[in-house]
C-alpha cells in the first residue's frame, strides 16, 4: 500500500518537473494568479493518525481488545477523484501477522446544487505477515444527504471473495449501513451507525448486524471520540465472542 503512495508521489515531481522545461518562458510571465492556479491543479495532499483503545471493524474488535494505531494518507484533487494508503497494527489476520495495509481509490462528486453527494470507490484490504491467503477487496458506495447540521449516509460495500481465499473461499458478501450525524456547535457531533453484514453462496446463516454511537469533539487539527459498538448475531465462526460482545472505544486524531 506504501508502494502505491510513493508512486503518487514520485509522478507528479516528474510531471511538474517536464511542465517547468517547456513552459518556463511562460512561467515567468505569468502573474501570481496563474502560477497558484496551476499548483493547485495537482491536487492536495492530507492524512491523520488515530490512536483508540480498541480496533473496530463493523464493530468487531481487530485488534484482540488491545489498542491501535492508524495512519492514513491520501491525495484528492477538485474533480473528484482521490486515493490513499490506509495502515493499522491489528491482530485479526491469521498466525503471525500484526499489521493492515489497505491503499484505496475513489470518486466523489456533489449532485447538482442539492443537498446530496456520491462517492464510490475501491478498497483493499492486506495483510502482509500473515501465512494465509486472506487479502481482499471491497467495491463501496455512498450517497450522502448534508443540510445545515445534518447528515445522513447510506452506503454499501461488496466483495466477491469475502476475508480472502483461506477464509470462505471465495465467498461474495455484502455490508449496508446508513450513517446519521447531527452537529451540536462548539465541536460536539454526535452520530449512529447500524449497518448488517450478508453472504451469499449458500452462507447466509453468518449473517450479522452491526452498529455503534457516540460523540466526537472536534477542535482545530483534533478529534476527541468515544463510541459504544455491539453487534447481534455473529458465529462464532467468524470471530471469537468475546470480540464483538459490546465495547467502549476511546480514541484521539490528529489531522494533517
Amino acid at each position: 500500500m506504501y508502494i502505491l503512495n510513493r508512486k503518487a508521489g514520485i509522478f507528479p515531481r516528474i510531471l511538474v518537473a517536464a511542465i517547468f522545461l517547456c513552459v518556463s518562458p511562460l512561467l515567468i510571465a505569468a502573474g501570481p494568479e496563474e502560477e497558484e492556479e496551476e499548483e493547485e491543479s495537482f491536487g492536495t495532499f492530507a492524512g491523520s493518525a488515530l490512536i483508540a483503545s480498541d480496533y473496530m471493524f463493523r464493530s468487531i474488535s481487530n485488534s484482540n481488545l488491545r489498542p491501535q494505531v492508524q495512519v492514513d494518507f491520501n491525495w484528492s484533487h477538485d474533480f473528484g477523484i482521490y486515493m490513499g494508503v490506509w495502515a493499522s497494527n491489528t491482530d485479526f489476520g491469521g498466525t503471525g501477522n500484526s499489521m493492515e495495509i489497505d491503499p484505496y481509490i475513489g470518486f466523489t462528486r456533489d449532485i447538482g446544487d442539492s443537498n446530496f453527494s456520491f462517492d464510490i470507490g475501491y478498497w483493499s484490504y492486506n495483510y502482509p505477515g500473515s501465512p494465509l491467503s486472506l487479502n481482499y477487496a471491497e467495491a463501496y458506495g455512498y450517497l450522502n444527504y448534508a443540510n445545515d447540521k445534518l447528515s445522513i449516509s447510506p452506503s454499501i460495500w461488496w466483495t466477491d471473495n469475502y476475508f480472502g481465499d483461506d477464509f470462505l473461499g471465495s465467498v461474495s458478501a455484502t455490508a449496508y449501513e446508513v450513517t446519521i450525524g447531527y452537529e451540536l456547535g462548539q465541536g460536539f457531533t454526535p452520530s449512529f451507525r447500524v449497518g448488517q453484514q450478508t453472504f451469499g453462496s449458500g452462507y447466509d446463516n453468518l449473517d450479522f448486524m452491526y452498529w455503534d454511537i457516540g460523540m466526537d469533539y472536534a477542535h482545530d487539527e483534533w478529534t476527541v471520540g468515544l463510541r459504544w459498538y455491539d453487534t447481534d448475531g455473529v458465529d462464532p465462526f467468524l470471530a471469537n465472542p468475546k470480540l464483538a460482545d459490546g465495547e467502549v472505544v476511546f480514541g484521539v486524531t490528529r489531522s494533517f
